[in-house]
């Protein structure tokens, strides 16, 4: 096997490998956005709200 084919197929495997892992990912998302009943959660309101953000409400502020 030449130096050109060598290349070839590893190149070729870690095509197939990023595509087969891409398509996994896109299940997965579908997967917790049905569990979310369709809902899309927009990340921001996550960073600045905390995790009751995806259900619609806001956190109060930790207590001192």
């Amino acid at each position: 096997m030449s130096k050109e084919m060598g290349a070839i197929l590893v190149f070729g495997t870690i095509i197939v490998g990023a595509i087969i892992m891409f398509v996994l990912e896109q299940r997965a998302a579908a997967r917790r956005k049905e569990a979310r009943g369709g809902r899309e959660i927009d990340v921001s309101n996550l960073i600045a709200f905390g995790s009751a953000a995806g259900e619609g409400t806001r956190t109060e502020a930790p207590k001192r």
